[in-house]
């Protein structure tokens, strides 16, 4: 290992990440950890974009532990292991991205342990993952001999200057009152707020966005619940569901909140389906309305059993709120215990 990045926020460690890559220094070894998903798909974006886009498809590869491959069969660490050990098709290195690697079992840790010592010098391997366990073997050692990049959500002041420098490039500006407000209905999470800049930014047409903007064209958080919700729920994080749970229930009823998130779920399926029938991007992006990185991400780690499983769950939880069976809350809070169990091969 030429080095190794010990950033506490994501601005710093993202810049690094992408002077070095762009400088086209790239470690064998990446492990990315934090909740903010929109900076980890633009820096595997940065990898990516070191392989030619005709050999990408031979080149990389994203395997999330313990999901359907494909081919009825789980993916496990071996799989993983035998694509990094081969050599890259026309190309001068392989990326291959493992996400969900606290799914790792016990008795195929050491066969990654091994490869952390030696690692194909033609691939670079990225790790994965929210929040890892630093009490595994595996994470300790993923820690220890990986470039680890960190990508924690913003604080309130950095989240308005990425929002500042991103209208820049629109050619609109934000008052700061309207920024502040802004702020205050989305959060600091990147993808939603870039979706509201760029609703802005159109409706601005190079002008200066105010707060009577925002006001008309922004809705309140709850409204988005499905998808902060789903970041949550898809990490199996249910200390950080159950306290979002709590937060919008305190600002919206429960059924607002089970749609936008049923909302969700439904495109997920569709995209899902479109993708195990052989769809291009384009079909997707038309038929979901989604064309994130970070939907795609949701596709390639949730399987199909696992949506359609949500999206019953959802429908009772409905029923049983329409139908006064226990509180509201308390069903809520049921169901987000359920979404963040473990992966089940029974679903």
């Amino acid at each position: 290992m030429s080095g190794r990045y010990k950033k506490k926020s994501s601005g710093p460690g993202f810049a690094e990440l992408q002077r070095e890559v762009e400088g086209g220094r790239i470690q064998p070894l990446y492990l990315f950890v934090g909740e903010e998903q929109y900076l980890q798909e633009r820096a595997l974006r940065l990898l990516r974009g070191t392989v030619d886009e005709a050999l990408r498809v031979f080149n990389v590869s994203a395997f999330s532990i313990g999901s359907d491959n494909g081919s009825g069969t789980k993916t496990t660490a071996a799989m993983v292991i035998d694509a990094a050990n081969q050599m890259p098709m026309m190309s001068a290195r392989r990326i291959v991205v493992v996400r969900e690697f606290d799914k790792i079992k016990e008795d195929e840790q050491e066969l990654v342990l091994a490869y952390l010592k030696n690692p194909a010098a033609t691939t670079t391997m990225v790790f994965q993952a929210a929040k890892p366990d630093k009490r595994r073997k595996l994470t300790a050692a993923l820690i220890k001999t990986c470039a680890v990049i960190t990508f924690d959500f913003l604080d309130e002041g950095r989240a308005k200057r990425w929002a500042g420098d991103r209208l820049k490039k629109t050619g609109c500006s934000i008052e700061p009152a309207a920024l502040s407000l802004l702020i205050g209905l989305v959060g600091t999470g990147l993808t939603r707020l870039e979706n509201e800049l760029e609703k802005l930014a159109a409706y601005a047409d190079g002008g200066a966005i105010n707060s009577a903007a925002v006001q008309a064209l922004v809705p309140r958080a709850t409204e988005h619940a499905g998808w902060e919700l789903w970041d949550a729920i898809n990490a199996r994080d249910r200390k950080r569901a159950l306290k979002l749970m709590q937060r919008l229930l305190d600002d919206s009823d429960a059924l607002p909140i089970l749609g936008a998130l049923a909302s969700l779920y439904r495109r997920l399926l569709t995209g899902k389906q479109l993708i195990e029938g052989g769809a291009s991007t384009q079909e997707i992006e038309k038929a979901t309305g989604q064309w994130s990185d970070n939907f795609f991400a949701r596709l390639r780690r949730s399987s199909r059993a696992e949506i359609v499983h949500g999206l019953r769950r959802i429908a009772a939880v409905d029923n049983a709120i329409k139908n006064s069976e226990g509180t509201p809350r308390l069903q809520m809070e049921y169901l987000v215990a359920e979404l963040t169990l473990p992966a089940s091969g029974g679903r």
